[in-house]
């Protein structure tokens, strides 16, 4: 089974089939709590109803007040007022403004009558009537339950819209005397709007509005319900209470609120299908999201194919691993991830084992190339030996010894350069610079020389000419033109892992420009088709790949230099594994 197969599986057993079977769980532990969340919701929905209704009958009371304290009304009914032509410019001037007001503050008010209890002069004009026609609307129980602070609301829905009038008695400035009775008639929409903000949450519910009694007084809006159903509702609830219940065998869903200033109990009535299909819209969801689910497994499936793919290509390359084959590395985009990383390495890694493995032919070559420049310099070197050392006897039987001391160092470097030797050490690499720089010191009395050493560092193995190049780079491009004090320093160091040795001067040093594009050169991101100038017949780009060949491609030689400050060589050379721990050792 591929590895993809086998993912994909897991992510099936691990997490799919466990989250549809969670849901699934989910869903059917939730639906007692849907339910009580949905009647709560309807719940605050009715009684957010009926708070605005009891805010519009607050709002028709305290109009009442308006005329309790309208002083020429209070002073008309009693009896203040006796001249008839004072009484018609009281009423034009400050008691019919005040009828009109009514109308103007609040468009729910449908008429508003007074009944004046002893006066009867008023009768004919608008806006009051004959305090006997009282007795037809309130019975004398109603009458003494108006209080100062407190009135009556009476409904009655015998007629096609509904009838609701708030009734209010008028008192004497002092309260000892009721000279009267207001009545507000209310527009019938008032109850419509509660009505309607019900219906247009649930356009398919019923509501109905019980009495005192518990008779349904008001028209069944939106239903199809039964008598039984009803008289089931009615039985259930009590013509005082309010709440949610359930009713007809768990079949409606009642919410009911009890309006305290009409005496009626306001019902909303949904059947539980309502709420089924509440879940059917949650199982559509439901639905898309089964299909979501899936439409992610499918991607999925492609991403884990794509991981896996190059997984098998680099395991398929792997198997066709062999020395000839060291120098193909596996094609095709690696990416930028964990594998992309592996990937990378594993091509790194067979590219560096296909240049261990021609290591040594590519030492030779190099070798074969410098001493094929070295004998292009070398003229009878055995007759140029004996010739330097009859020159320094000679020089020092005549007591020259700068000039015997001048035979004696080109001798060693001569002897050193034709040596046939393949590697050498740093110590004798050292030898051979100072050698060199004395040779130089002779012609420049001003060059001083400091030399940092690390005796750990002079036994390390390493190919010849990888210190003299740098050092006659730093005489004749950066010291020669110079004037005055001239020093070069050779240090040597280690820095994690490296042995670090620096070839610094105070010469004329070389623009920012020249030290990219000599530094590009060195790393072998730029061709160099430039002959190079030469002075050991070994050039830096030839120290570079000698020492990355000898060391591993991990070293490097680094330029840095300053337009007339100097200039620093360093080279970085990697030490290896065995080197580092016997150095280690022999530190204790």
């Amino acid at each position: 089974m591929r590895i993809s197969t086998k993912m994909f599986l897991g992510y099936v057993l691990l997490i799919v089939l466990p989250f549809l079977f969670f849901s699934l769980f989910i869903y059917f532990q939730l639906y007692d709590k849907l339910l009580t969340q949905y009647q709560l919701a309807n719940q605050q929905n009715i009684e957010q109803a009926a708070a605005n209704l009891d805010s519009s009958l607050v709002k028709m009371e305290s109009l009442t007040s308006i005329y309790q304290n309208n002083a020429a009304l209070i002073d008309f009914l009693q009896g203040e007022v006796v001249d008839d032509r004072d009484l018609i410019y009281s009423y034009l001037k400050e008691i019919n403004p005040a009828f009109s007001f009514a109308y103007l503050a609040d468009p729910l008010v449908k008429n508003l009558i007074v009944y004046p209890k002893t006066q009867t002069r008023m009768l004919q004009a608008p806006g009051f009537q004959d305090y006997r026609e009282i007795e037809q609307l309130l019975t004398p129980g109603e009458v003494n339950q108006l209080r100062p602070d407190r009135g009556l609301w009476k409904h009655s829905f015998d007629s096609a819209a509904p009838v609701l009038n708030y009734y209010h008695k008028l008192y004497s400035n002092s309260y000892t005397t009721d000279l009267g009775i207001v009545q507000i008639s209310v527009q019938p929409v008032l109850l419509d709007n509660m009505v309607l903000a019900l219906t247009q949450v649930h356009p398919d519910n019923a509501v109905m509005m019980l009495d005192r009694q518990g008779d349904v007084v008001y028209p069944v809006i939106n239903t199809k319900l039964s008598t039984d159903q009803i008289r089931s509702i009615t039985r259930t609830l009590g013509s005082e209470t309010e709440g949610t219940f359930l009713a007809d065998h768990d079949r409606l869903l009642i919410n009911s609120v009890h309006i305290s200033r009409l005496g009626l109990t306001v019902i909303e009535v949904n059947k539980r299908t309502a709420l089924i299909e509440f879940l059917r819209v949650k199982q559509l969801w439901v639905a898309v999201g089964l299909g979501l689910l899936s439409l992610l497994s499918i991607l999925y499936y492609w991403i884990i194919s794509s991981v896996t793919k190059r997984i098998v290509r680099l395991s398929r390359h792997m198997r066709r691993v062999e020395p000839e084959f060291l120098n193909n590395p596996l094609k095709g985009k690696a990416g930028k991830d964990e594998i992309g990383f592996l990937i990378t390495n594993y091509n790194e890694m067979i590219s560096r084992m296909d240049e261990l493995v021609n290591h040594v032919q590519k030492v030779e070559m190099l070798k074969n190339e410098a001493d094929f420049k070295m004998l292009q310099a070398q003229i009878q070197p055995h007759f140029l030996y004996n010739t330097l050392e009859t020159m320094r006897m000679l020089a020092r039987s005549n007591k020259d010894y700068k000039v015997a001391e001048m035979a004696f160092s080109l001798g060693n470097l001569f002897r050193y350069s034709l040596s046939k030797s393949d590697h050498t050490t740093l110590r004798d690499e050292l030898d051979h610079v100072n050698a060199y720089i004395a040779i130089h010191q002779i012609r420049m009395r001003d060059l001083e020389v400091e030399v940092q050493l690390d005796e750990a560092f002079l036994a390390l193995p390493c190919p010849r000419f990888i210190l003299q190049p740098l050092v006659e780079n730093s005489m004749i491009h950066g010291l020669s033109g110079k004037r005055g004090a001239k020093w070069i320093a050779l240090r040597f160091g280690r820095e994690q892992g490296y042995a670090r040795i620096e070839i610094a001067d105070n010469g004329s040093g070389m623009s920012a420009d020249q030290v990219i594009s000599l530094q590009r050169m060195l790393d072998g991101s730029k061709p160099n088709h430039e002959p190079q100038r030469e002075t050991t017949g070994i050039g830096l780009s030839n120290v570079t790949e000698r020492v990355k060949a000898y060391f591993g491609n991990e070293s490097s030689l680094t330029i840095t230099s300053t337009p007339g400050e100097g200039t620093v060589c360093c080279l970085r050379l990697l030490l290896k594994e065995d080197y580092a721990y016997a150095e280690a050792d022999d530190c204790g």
